[in-house]
């Protein structure tokens, strides 16, 4: 009976202390999740600070009177619009992948024998 009652008192005295551990780690983490969202809001709120900034800075009429202020634009004459007859041509290889100008691809396919019996 005495080593019942003894067991008891042990099992309750390890109990409370592991509730009173619980206890505390709740309480960080419950602290942890409030900062975490508390940062959270400041970032949404950055964000709708920085979108009416972007929007403020982007409008046509700022940039037009930007423009005009700090470029010397002027407008596009008829002279300097090229045509595709202009534009030179890359340079090109004429037999490049015909019969007399076949070229390994490398890999498996230029280790490939070569037969004079070709399946067309």
């Amino acid at each position: 009976m005495r080593f019942l009652n003894l067991l008891s008192v042990l099992l309750v005295v390890v109990l409370s202390i592991g509730l009173y551990n619980l206890k505390y780690k709740v309480e960080a983490q419950e602290r942890e999740r409030a900062q975490l969202t508390q940062e959270i809001l400041n970032e949404h709120e950055a964000i709708r600070a920085l979108r009416a900034e972007w929007s403020y800075l982007t409008r046509p009429a700022r940039l037009q009177s930007l423009t005009e202020r700090h470029l010397d634009l002027v407008p596009l004459k008829a002279s300097q619009i090229a045509t595709f007859d202009d534009l030179p041509m890359p340079p090109r290889q004429e037999n490049l992948f015909g019969p007399n100008g076949q070229r390994a691809l490398g890999g498996y396919a230029g280790a490939a024998p070569q037969s004079n019996n070709e399946v067309r």
